[in-house]
């Protein structure tokens, strides 16, 4: 069966049997949320397979926390919490991490276990299975459903929200199928109550799903993917072969590329779920548009930006103090430089460091605060970095951008971003912010498996870390080593559907909101053959093996 992928027809064909049977359950709430989770747990089985129990497993145990966690008090509903948790970080930290762990430990302390497939071992000598004991596979939208899932028992834990009695209630929630693998990430408070009420969408908000799909498939098929097979992929490949300026147009590219894939996911989400009567959160608003690295943060992958602020954050401490676990980070952050170093003295300088900034921050408790602040900003975005996946790389650009955002913070002290009115001024910002987000995202590319199946030999750790370094060498070593013009005139077609991308994405707020204006406002049969057109040329300019989506392996 074909994978049900918003670029598939399969897809489409599965979606309209899906709003034939909503049709005919509107009034029969219960059955439509019964229907509709079924529907949502084939989308899964579709792309995962059995994993499909382990969503199942994950639905289950955490609405059965839920009403449990709604009876009790004290000590039993921390353990309650604290349960999920370890339920939850627990799966997702063997099922994405457990590789990475093991590489770690053995690099830093020298130890030889390896990540294997619990009881595989015993099923093969035993019962003569065939299952491959040192694959462990990630099973498809694991990040997304798990920080979904964590966010019922946080805010049911803080008295927030109340639980969900209905397990097919819950089951909807976790499992929506058009947010299910790569987002947004949704808030219960957001989206149980829709699963209350009548189907309710005038023609205006269909028409404006219609623009959400198609803007989402555009962006996808026309934009990403093609800059993908082009350009991107290409000097990701094999960087040494390429000048610095390919280079740096490969990384401008992927810039594009990584806004138009998982931005157009976003919205072909939005689009499917406002057909069906439901809601979604606005995800991207424009993030290259943004003055600052602060203001980016706003801007981008908003539903984890904020789930990271809320649950993560704040709760460390925020703007206001330390943690307990801003200080166990600190301790981390410099063993960890002295066991990667091999260098005892880093790790008696930096705990010295560690021991005076206390100090200070005894003596001078405002410091402690910008201090502590600081830290919890660098955490923040260490642990998003590590979200997006397990390596070395995605550390590191986890933790430039939480630089880059400490930078940020503690220029706000001398230069008033937020009033800065004149246009040259904002463009300066623009583009200094543009390329900071760009230069950082040499590791997150190099680190990210997409791409590397269109690749020969083998691509690890390892090789990816070497894939960034040879990049930044080739960037700053070699960049004239073919002239510009010959460049440009050799990749003339991809740059400018690169010029027409970013062209898009910096039209004047004004003028987007007009064009959405009128065609929200289009006459159905007017609607209908825009439609037609765009479905035609959409499927002449999409490859006949569509690329997977880049946020579906996080």
């Amino acid at each position: 069966m074909e994978t049900l992928m918003f670029t598939r027809p399969a897809f489409w064909i599965f979606l309209l049997a899906v709003m034939v049977g909503l049709s005919f359950l509107q009034k029969k709430v219960a059955l439509r949320n019964a229907f509709l989770f079924a529907a949502s747990i084939f989308f899964y089985w579709n792309t995962s397979a059995w994993f499909v129990g382990l969503l199942l497993f994950s639905t289950v145990s955490d609405w059965g926390i839920g009403l449990i966690m709604n009876k009790s008090d004290g000590v039993k509903r921390k353990t309650l919490l604290i349960t999920s948790l370890f339920i939850n970080l627990g799966l997702l930290c063997f099922f994405k991490y457990a590789y990475f762990f093991a590489d770690a430990s053995a690099d830093l302390f020298g130890t030889t276990w390896e990540a294997v497939v619990p009881g595989a071992a015993w099923l093969n000598e035993n019962l003569g299975t065939s299952i491959r004991v040192h694959d462990i596979l990630l099973p498809v939208g694991i990040s997304f459903y798990t920080f979904q899932t964590l966010s019922y028992t946080i805010d049911l834990y803080n008295k927030k929200i109340a639980p969900v009695k209905s397990l097919l209630d819950f089951g909807c929630y976790v499992t929506f199928f058009p947010q299910l693998v790569a987002g947004p990430i949704v808030r219960a408070v957001e989206f149980i109550p829709q699963l209350n009420k009548a189907y309710d969408l005038k023609p205006k908000e269909f028409n404006h799903a219609i623009w959400w799909i198609f803007a989402g498939l555009t962006k996808k098929i026309v934009f990403a993917d093609y800059i993908a097979t082009n350009l991107v992929d290409r000097v990701f490949a094999n960087p040494t072969s390429h000048s610095g300026f390919e280079v740096l147009l490969g990384l401008y590219g992927y810039s594009l590329q990584v806004f138009a894939d998982f931005s157009g996911y976003s919205d072909i989400a939005i689009g499917v779920a406002l057909l069906m009567g439901f809601r979604l959160p606005i995800n991207f608003r424009s993030p290259y548009k943004a003055r600052n690295v602060g203001e980016f943060w706003q801007r981008w992958h908003i539903s984890l930006s904020t789930w990271l602020k809320d649950y993560l954050y704040i709760p460390m401490g925020g703007n206001r103090s330390a943690s307990l676990f801003t200080s166990i980070f600190s301790f981390a952050l410099v063993l960890f430089a002295a066991l990667a170093l091999k260098n005892m003295g880093v790790f008696l300088i930096g705990t010295g460091i560690l021991l005076l900034a206390w100090a200070i921050s005894v003596m001078y408790p405002e410091w402690g605060v910008k201090a502590a602040t600081y830290m919890n900003l660098f955490a923040t975005m260490v642990i998003g970095g590590l979200w997006h996946g397990a390596s070395w790389n995605f550390l590191l650009w986890g933790a430039l951008n939480g630089l880059g955002l400490m930078v940020f913070k503690f220029s706000r002290s001398y230069i008033p971003w937020g009033q800065i009115e004149k246009w040259w001024a904002r463009g300066i910002g623009v583009i200094l912010t543009f390329n900071f987000i760009t230069f950082t995202r040499i590791w997150f590319r190099a680190g990210s498996g997409t791409g590397w199946e269109t690749v020969p030999g083998d691509h690890n750790i390892l090789t990816e870390w070497f894939t960034a370094n040879d990049l930044v060498y080739q960037l700053f070593k070699h960049f004239n080593d073919i002239p510009i013009l010959e460049v440009i005139q050799g990749h003339g077609l991809v740059l400018g559907v690169m010029a027409l991308g970013f062209t898009t994405h910096l039209c004047p707020e004004k003028l987007s909101n007009k064009i959405i204006k009128k065609f929200t406002s289009m006459h159905t049969i007017s609607l209908w053959v825009i439609t037609g057109v765009l479905s035609v040329i959409l499927w002449k300019v999409g490859t006949s093996a569509p690329q997977p989506f880049i946020y579906f392996q996080f």
